[in-house]
């Protein structure tokens, strides 16, 4: 009786961490503004437009 409990509570454990987990949300970084208005980001980001259509700086990828 205590194999089958470990077996299926082994079994229960492998389906849980091979379940689909959620995708991360994006975490951004609002740019700076000059005088004129125009958006810039510090080292290490870029500018970009989010789906909401929001200018927001973007972690470079390498």
């Amino acid at each position: 009786m205590k194999i089958k409990l470990a077996a299926v509570g082994a079994f229960a454990l492998i389906l849980t961490a091979c379940a689909q987990q959620e995708e991360p949300t994006p975490v951004y970084v609002q740019p700076s503004y000059d005088k004129a208005g125009s958006p810039s980001c510090s080292a290490g980001y870029e500018l970009a437009t989010t789906e909401a259509g929001q200018t927001v700086c973007n972690p470079v990828t390498q």
